[in-house]
């Protein structure tokens, strides 16, 4: 029997099991990256693909590396898939005081991460854009890179600004990341930002009105990572208040 997608993954950057292909909503932002990243999934053709996938917060692309990761380890029964957060990272690599850690310790930290991609064939590697202050990490994702190649994997990125904008990686990663398609995400419009908020109130289950939805779309920040926090918290108002979904309850409870 497979094991479970769970098992399949190297969990020291857990994946969001809500991250799926199935809650993501495709609008005209993000309609090209979702076709290359179901391109990437797909096994055969290039024996060594990779796909950089760039654009502003909120545009979907943790949704979609994750989404990828949880996608290939339901269907893959090979070594599990590697996801490589560097906005995390780059938190875990500071001591409690702020400073940054001593770079034998930032070495030893990176490189006891990069060595279980022994035999990995899919990787993604979130907020790339963090690189560019830490020489070490550059390194690093410049090592997973190339044994990626030599196994003959699959690396997916994702950041806020192309490769070419990032004058501060060094020469032979940037060129690395130029290998394979550069796609620009573009932010969802409202029309989509409804569609996305309605879809996630329907998976969750709970019941809210077009006028509510207008209403936290136009209210809310516009980052759907926030859309979820707020659904959880006027479904368990409204269950312990037991009063209905409405407008002035999402005022009240959301301070809107």
């Amino acid at each position: 029997m497979m094991p479970a997608p769970q098992r399949q993954l190297l969990l020291d950057f857990p994946l969001d099991p809500v991250f799926t292909h199935a809650t993501l909503v495709v609008g005209a932002g993000n309609r090209l990256a979702v076709e290359a990243v179901r391109g990437w999934e797909a096994d055969g053709g290039d024996p060594f693909a990779s796909l950089t996938l760039c654009g502003p917060p909120g545009t979907g692309k943790t949704h979609l590396l994750q989404a990828a990761l949880q996608r290939v380890a339901a269907h893959d029964p090979g070594p599990p898939g590697l996801y490589l957060d560097l906005a995390a990272l780059t938190r875990r690599l500071q001591p409690d005081g702020g400073e940054p850690v001593a770079a034998l310790g930032r070495e030893g930290l990176l490189a006891g991460f990069l060595a279980r991609c022994e035999g990995c064939r899919w990787a993604a590697v979130d907020d790339y854009h963090q690189l560019v202050a830490h020489p070490v990490l550059q390194e690093g994702v410049l090592f997973l890179f190339n044994r990626m190649k030599e196994d003959g994997g699959r690396l997916l990125f994702a950041g806020r600004r192309p490769p070419t904008e990032l004058p501060e990686l060094r020469e032979d990663l940037r060129s690395r990341l130029l290998w394979g398609p550069v796609l620009t995400l573009e932010p969802p419009g409202d029309g989509e930002l409804t569609a996305i908020l309605a879809k996630m109130a329907g998976d969750r289950s709970v019941r809210i009105s077009p006028e509510l939805l207008k209403f936290l779309v136009r209210r809310l920040p516009r980052q759907v990572t926030d859309y979820a926090g707020a659904l959880e918290r006027l479904d368990r108002a409204a269950l312990e208040l037991k009063r209905p979904l409405t407008v002035p309850l999402a005022k009240e409870i959301l301070g809107l």
